[in-house]
């Protein structure tokens, strides 16, 4: 169809359908996602905004309590802290 003024074209719509295989999180991902629910979990309800002090840009306080609270860190980290998570993830996940 080439272009021209939209006067004179057939707009023609294609259903297309998929569908799409949820895969379980791995052990790592899972911890991940845990510990950022947790942290966002504990500074819930902080509102405000500051200055980040890396670019200077306006942040939200929780935004950067979030960064400062996840950062470095690993799935070692968070299984060292943690251990029970594991048997969670076994749990959760491999049902």
């Amino acid at each position: 169809m080439p272009l021209g003024d939209g006067v004179n074209e057939e707009i023609k719509l294609v259903k297309v359908e998929y569908w799409r295989q949820i895969k379980k999180p791995t052990l790592p991902q899972y911890l991940y996602r845990r510990a950022v629910k947790e942290a966002m979990a504990s500074i819930k309800g902080q509102d405000g905004i500051t200055v980040n002090p890396k670019t200077g840009n306006p942040i939200p306080i929780s935004a950067l309590a979030a960064r400062e609270a996840l950062k470095g860190l690993t799935t070692e980290q968070i299984l060292a802290e943690h251990p029970n998570w594991k048997e969670d993830y076994e749990r959760d996940v491999k049902q």
